[in-house]
């Protein structure tokens, strides 16, 4: 986040994204307002990759077995990603956009 805050890096995060990192930080700050304050800090540090129908009916045709990945992979690709960072590398098999994990994209960055 501290490389797109500083326009090192495009960062993005898909719309989709967006609602799972609400509940998981609403259900572990028990607090809607400080989950609600974190998902503000986000859309301030990177874009938000629209997921419309388009994204959700190619994400169908890709017929990959986490529909999840499917929908990430599709807004990746509209938004012209260079990179997918994900801890679930094996589940972009069939990946042409280049997928590395967190700990990998930070060594590439700091070379």
């Amino acid at each position: 986040m501290t490389l797109s805050e500083n326009g090192i890096i495009d960062g993005y995060v898909s719309a989709s994204a967006i609602t799972d990192i609400y509940y998981i930080a609403r259900k572990a700050f028990k607090d809607k307002l400080r989950a609600l304050n974190l998902i503000q800090i986000l859309i301030e540090n990177v874009h938000v990759a629209a997921v419309d129908e388009d994204i959700v009916t190619t994400a169908i045709g890709l017929e990959w077995n986490d529909f999840e990945d499917s929908i990430q992979y599709s807004a990746g690709n509209r938004v012209k990603a260079e990179y997918i960072i994900t801890r679930d590398v094996n589940g972009y098999s069939n990946s042409k956009i280049k997928v590395i994990s967190p700990k990998e994209f930070l060594e590439l960055i700091s070379e």
